[in-house]
C-alpha cells in the first residue's frame, strides 16, 4: 500500500495509476452513443481498451473512465494487468 492510501468501496488499495490496465473490451467510438448503464461494447475489433492511466499521465487521467487503446499483441511499458486482493 502506498503512503497515505485509503481503500475504495470494495476494500481495495492503490487501484489507479502505474500502468494502463487491459480490459476485455474492443475499442470503438461506440461509447459516444451507448447506453448510460453497463454498455457492452462491440463484439469484435482491432484494438483492445486499456483503462486508468499510467505513470506517464497526469492526475486527471488516473481514473477508471479514462480509455486508451492498443493492438493486443503489442507490449508497452505502460500497459499491463493489475492483480488485486481484498484485505480483511
Amino acid at each position: 500500500m502506498g503512503t497515505g492510501s485509503s481503500k475504495n468501496d470494495y476494500g481495495l488499495y492503490d487501484m489507479a495509476g502505474n500502468v494502463w490496465e487491459w480490459t476485455a473490451d474492443w475499442y470503438s467510438s461506440y461509447y459516444e452513443s451507448s447506453p448510460a448503464s453497463d454498455p457492452q461494447g462491440p463484439a469484435s475489433g482491432f484494438n483492445r481498451v486499456g483503462r486508468g492511466g499510467s505513470f506517464g499521465n497526469g492526475a486527471a487521467d488516473l481514473r477508471a473512465s479514462q480509455r486508451y487503446y492498443a493492438i493486443p499483441s503489442h507490449t508497452l511499458d505502460y500497459l499491463g494487468f493489475r492483480c488485486s486482493m481484498s484485505l480483511p
